[in-house]
């Protein structure tokens, strides 16, 4: 059998590609034709023009974490999100594989790729490495176009090829390593690579990459030309690759499966096969390289955008050319009714609690200050904002107010500003509705990021915009990586800067009499993580490559929140608040603290049909 059939390379694009100014159309079968059929490669490589429509149609098979439509690659989960696999937000929507495959504990190698979290060979990945290659191998005949665009041109090939190996090495772990275009006359047999391998090959693409890209889009060509490869993405894929492998998932002195061997671990296909603490000055070391060129760019380089504390979080999500955006990835622009252009997100995770947060996630965020919420306050039975002052003066305390503006823009919570009213997440309120756990706020709480307040009013004509990889992750990965690498006072100044952005103290300030030791740092900095990145899939892959089984173990809560009422009548603004816990997932700790919890789950498996394909994919262990 053909590797070209076997790693499933030869797969159609999901998108169309633009017509040419000569009608000249590269359409879904083009990669399936062979030359001397109505567009050939001679064809499109014989004009600029055409060469770069290529090369844009191949950004479109570039992961984008939101639901999208009803394809295989814009229904990832069945309208569900990774996010709900994570501690910090849990699905109520029934239909989806979230709820079907993944909390029932059906998932296995025979459902992989099968709308499970990244679909091995239905996610794009493959058609887009192939899609860049023939651009790479091919762009050096274009007869109108100059040798400093081409070099460039290649540079941003090299940079889809490098995303879509990092999106699956995160999800898998070593891949077979494909370094050119396949056709169908090829009779090669490429094996699994070594995670080390993969990590390495990932990498030398980036500094590839690095070496033609310019660090950063000119401000002249935001408006045109946002969206494309930059040295400064490449650095930052680099750096993400980097945080990933010294991580004890894959650099540890065993591997994350210990049951029983595994060809995959024999192979070191999932792990390095001993912990090498310097991997951490890798990181170190190329987020230095990061500041210093970032710091020697002509029009002031990347930089958090600042401003109103909140409006600048959302900025920095959602907008588009900000100057805080270093890769991003986009399914639909200029379509001017919001409701039109994202209607499926919306409607499962707007309408259908495709993801709602967790009591657990709210409490991570501190208070407008800084200074942490004190989740005590909800082993009480109830929450009533009773304190009482006097006779008849009773206190009412939300637990909601005053936090950390990133709370509001990430979910929805009660009372919150919302639609130009007050957001009513109370038993029987607009947005609660009246039974415990289903819907849009099944846990007490809603989503506002990317989703906003659904209306026009305030996302008309936005786009579609994913942030795959924003300035802030460089902040936070540097903060972690200066920790483990022992220089835990410098890494302060880099976790403080994103708490600044948003109006929050420094943790020393914050957390005053605290002893910061490695762990404590390290526990923080996660969290911080999680609260910058909330839907943005980094919560994830913390998990996995941190191992941390206990929040994969642990129950979940939300809040069930009531009116207060006084002699039969609701007394405006003041509510009960009362934790509650979510229904058990099948790797939650079980009655009596039964473990039902494997290791197995820190990496997907890869679908049974590819390895019956004997190309040499080992599966991963436990599967």
């Amino acid at each position: 059998m053909k590797l070209i059939n076997k790693l499933s390379l030869v797969l159609v694009f999901v998108v169309a590609l633009a017509s040419c100014t000569d009608d000249l159309k590269f359409g879904n079968d083009f990669l399936d034709k062979m030359p001397g059929e109505d567009i050939t490669i001679d064809t499109v490589f014989s004009k600029a023009e055409f060469a770069q429509q290529f090369l844009w149609n191949s950004y479109s098979t570039l992961f984008y974490g939101l639901n999208w439509d009803w394809s295989d690659r814009g229904n990832r989960m069945g309208m569900g999100l990774p996010e709900s696999l994570t501690d910090n937000f849990q699905s109520y929507l029934t239909w989806d594989n979230v709820n079907k495959m993944y909390y029932t504990g059906k998932y296995n190698a025979s459902e992989e790729n099968n709308q499970t979290v990244y679909n091995y060979t239905l996610e794009g990945s493959w058609a887009g490495i192939r899609s860049a290659y023939i651009f790479i191998e091919n762009v050096d005949r274009v007869p109108d176009m100059d040798d400093v665009t081409k070099a460039r041109l290649k540079g941003e090939a090299k940079m889809i090829i490098a995303s879509h190996y990092a999106d699956m090495y995160r999800h898998f772990g070593g891949l077979p390593l494909v370094k050119k275009a396949f056709t169908t006359q090829d009779d090669l047999e490429i094996p699994r690579a070594t995670a080390k391998e993969t990590l390495d090959f990932i990498t030398g693409l980036c500094d590839e990459a690095l070496a033609v890209l310019p660090w950063k889009l000119p401000a002249a060509d935001v408006a045109k030309w946002d969206g494309r490869f930059t040295g400064g993405g490449a650095l930052g894929l680099k750096i993400r690759m980097l945080l990933f492998a010294a991580s004890p998932l894959f650099n540890d002195d065993q591997p994350y499966y210990t049951a029983k061997n595994y060809e995959s671990i024999d192979k070191f296909h999932v792990w390095f096969g001993r912990k090498d603490p310097a991997m951490w000055n890798d990181v170190v070391a190329a987020c230095e390289q990061f500041f210093q060129f970032n710091a020697q760019d002509t029009e002031g380089g990347y930089m958090l955008v600042s401003g109103d504390p909140r409006l600048s979080f959302r900025q920095s999500y959602f907008a588009r050319g900000t100057s805080e955006m270093l890769i991003s990835t986009r399914i639909r622009y200029n379509i001017p009714d919001y409701w039109n252009a994202n209607y499926y997100c919306l409607q499962s995770l707007g309408s259908y609690g495709a993801a709602t947060p967790t009591l657990d996630y709210s409490n991570l965020f501190p208070m407008a200050d800084g200074t942490p919420f004190d989740n005590t306050l909800w082993d009480r039975d109830t929450l009533a904002i009773t304190r009482i002052n006097g006779p008849g003066d009773t206190v009412f305390f939300d637990p909601f107010a005053n936090r950390d503006p990133r709370l509001y823009e990430t979910c929805l919570v009660n009372n919150a500003e919302y639609q130009g009213r007050k957001a009513e997440l109370w038993m029987s309120g607009r947005e609660r509705g009246n039974q415990l756990e289903a819907g849009a706020a099944a846990t007490g709480m809603g989503v506002f990021k990317f989703i906003l307040d659904k209306t026009n009013a305030t996302s008309i004509g936005a786009p579609a915009q994913w942030p795959y990889l924003r300035l802030a992750e460089i902040y936070l990965s540097y903060a972690e990586a200066l920790n483990q690498a022992g220089r835990t006072e410098e890494a302060f100044t880099w976790i403080d800067q994103v708490r600044a952005r948003v109006g929050l103290k420094g943790l020393k300030d914050s957390y005053v009499g605290k002893v910061w030791t490695k762990e404590a740092f390290q526990d923080e900095v996660l969290d911080e993580r999680s609260r910058e990145f909330g839907l943005e899939d980094v919560r994830w892959f913390d998990i996995k490559r941190w191992k941390l089984e206990d929040d994969l173990r642990k129950r979940l809560s939300g809040v069930r929140i009531k009116r207060v009422f006084r002699n039969g009548v609701a007394v405006p603004n003041r509510y009960s608040y009362h934790k509650f816990t979510l229904f058990k997932r099948a790797w939650q700790d079980g009655d009596g603290g039964v473990k039902n919890f494997d290791t197995k789950w820190y990496m997907a498996a890869f679908p049974i049909a590819e390895i019956y394909k004997d190309y040499g994919l080992t599966q991963n262990p436990g599967w």
